[in-house]
């Protein structure tokens, strides 16, 4: 009987998704010894960083952009759809940055973290803007 390779059921795990084939070893380096609630909990702090290196690394760099990245818990969330908008999503590092450029205008207007997130959302899974 030939067992070379177990199929999987089901679909792959979030990590799995945004990492592909060495999502373990993402998952470990991720966690760094925190303790998270669930694999989502991963998958979020991804998302983060994926959008935090794409606008760090912008060219030329965005002004106020800690108006999006602070420490702040819920400005977390518009990195989070950045993130998404680019790994689940397939949008490039140009619209992402497009995007943040609109987020900071947004925010810098007086416009609440919860109403950008919600806006970032609905133009990712829709395609309207």
């Amino acid at each position: 009987m030939n067992m070379e390779k177990k199929r999987g059921r089901g679909r792959p795990s979030v990590t799995e998704m945004i990492a592909g084939e060495s999502a373990e070893t993402y998952e470990k380096l991720l966690k760094n010894g925190k303790k998270f609630r669930s694999k989502r909990s991963i998958a979020d702090l991804a998302y983060t960083l994926t959008a935090g290196i794409i606008l760090s690394e912008a060219d030329p760099k965005l002004e106020d952009l800690e108006l999006i990245c602070s420490d702040e818990y819920q400005c977390r969330s518009i990195l989070n759809q950045l993130g998404r908008m680019h790994k689940t999503e397939g949008y490039s590092e140009k619209d992402v940055i497009l995007i943040a450029e609109e987020a900071i205008k947004n925010k810098k207007a007086g416009r609440s973290v919860k109403d950008i997130e919600q806006y970032i959302k609905h133009g990712r899974m829709t395609g309207e803007w």
